[in-house]
């Protein structure tokens, strides 16, 4: 039984890392039940706290998860060292925890400007590495090819949501969660579009093989700008519905400023 469970944990979790495969559905269901669960414990402390989940709450949010990025990207090309602590989901345990311990601690001792000191104690960091990265830039141009694909969808989705008078984009942190989403699929579909990179996520992969991968884009927009209608519609805690966006946009932004971050790179 005990050689079973060391068989099963090698299979799907340390060997696709050792092997460089991609994501499989096991890891994908672990790691989102782990995400689940450390995201109501935070909640939780950050109520005790009487931190609320707001704009300026996104602010260190949004550095934390570049930072993320950045790092693993560096991974990529060399600079840092590749272990489990610095590929995913290792270094998101890792600095997510660094993000935590932050915000609660900038929360006990700063109050109400603590997402300013935790902002500027993550800036430290990736300007650091910010720095590193300018010194290994190749393909320039992608960013550009990336920021128009952005732009565009995110106009359109403005658009037609005023238009249509929809009302799905009702603050500042939908926008956060559209603009993420859209540079987690822009930068996806220029890496393999352009670059000839690949998917290492499952549903996504399929999606693209079927589809064509420039369907990934509305694609994906249609099921974040349904999330975010039946969140807006459904959820009236203003914290929790917010803690949720902004894992949501993390969870896009995270993974597509890494995959920009390597094709900008060549790695």
């Amino acid at each position: 039984m005990i050689q079973e469970i060391k068989n099963f944990i090698y299979k799907y979790y340390i060997e696709p890392a050792e092997k460089g495969t991609g994501y499989n559905i096991v890891q994908e269901i672990t790691y989102g039940i782990i995400l689940a669960l450390a995201l109501y414990l935070f909640y939780k402390a950050l109520r005790k706290l009487n931190i609320n989940i707001d704009e300026k709450f996104a602010i260190p949010g949004i550095v934390f998860t570049v930072l993320i990025a950045l790092m693993r990207a560096l991974v990529d090309c060399g600079y840092i060292e590749r272990s489990f602590l610095t590929i995913t989901p290792g270094i998101v345990f890792l600095i997510g925890g660094f993000f935590i311990l932050t915000i609660l601690t900038t929360g006990l001792v700063f109050k109400e400007k603590y997402y300013k000191a935790s902002a500027v104690i993550g800036l430290i960091l990736l300007l650091y590495f910010l720095f590193v990265f300018l010194q290994h830039i190749t393909h320039l141009e992608a960013i550009l090819y990336v920021g128009i694909l952005v732009g565009i969808f995110y106009y359109l989705v403005k658009f037609l949501d005023k238009t249509l008078k929809l009302n799905i984009i009702q603050s500042k942190i939908d926008d956060y969660v559209v603009i993420g989403q859209l540079i987690d699929a822009s930068a996806t579909t220029i890496g393999i579009g352009v670059y000839g990179y690949w998917e290492q996520h499952p549903i996504p992969r399929f999606l693209m093989e079927t589809f064509g991968v420039y369907a990934f884009i509305p694609f994906k927009l249609l099921i974040i700008l349904l999330a975010l209608y039946i969140l807006n519609k459904e959820v009236e805690d203003e914290n929790i519905k917010n803690i949720i966006k902004l894992c949501i946009m993390a969870l896009g932004l995270a993974p597509g400023l890494r995959d920009l971050f390597r094709t900008v790179m060549g790695v």
